[in-house]
């Protein structure tokens, strides 16, 4: 997998500073990364809020569509999701297709459903504060693993998202 290059970063940074979609950059990172879908939450209160959501050329516009209005808003409280459980547990969550594999069922339909195998949620920690603020996640057809390029490609890009808060 190639390196996410700093043109894809920074777009990252100012759209995060700004408030605005993430759609385009995450987009990209789909492409640049292999994946089949990549989306970002930001933290508020009880819940998480998606900022954006990009797919795969492949992928039909009702599962996208499905995912987006099902994850717009998340309660804290939805433990079967990769995201929640990054966000609780401010530690990466891997899912697989497999929901007894990680635990996560929640994740496991849309892995499917995204003809992916492994999602990857990545808590977003404020770099001055250390809270987190949000989740960044993606989901691929490959196994991946902790300390595989993809994860670290993440876990890089949560930190420069938790510089700009």
């Amino acid at each position: 997998m190639k390196e996410c290059g700093m043109k894809l970063t920074d777009e990252f940074r100012a759209a995060w500073r700004a408030g605005v979609s993430l759609d385009g950059p995450l987009s990209r990172l789909v492409v640049e990364t292999a994946s089949r879908a990549a989306g970002c939450w930001r933290l508020a209160e009880d819940h998480l809020d998606l900022i954006g959501f990009g797919w795969a050329s492949g992928m039909p516009g009702a599962v996208s569509q499905g995912f987006q209005d099902a994850t717009r808003h998340l309660s804290l409280d939805q433990v079967g999701l990769g995201v929640v459980k990054a966000a609780i547990s401010r530690k990466p969550a891997i899912g697989r297709r497999d929901a007894g594999a990680t635990g996560l069922d929640g994740s496991a339909s849309w892995i499917a459903r995204f003809e992916a195998n492994t999602s990857l949620a990545v808590p977003i920690e404020d770099s001055t504060t250390h809270c987190v603020v949000g989740v960044l996640a993606v989901s691929t057809a490959a196994y991946v693993e902790e300390g595989d390029s993809l994860w670290l490609t993440l876990i890089q890009m949560s930190q420069v998202l938790g510089q700009s808060s």
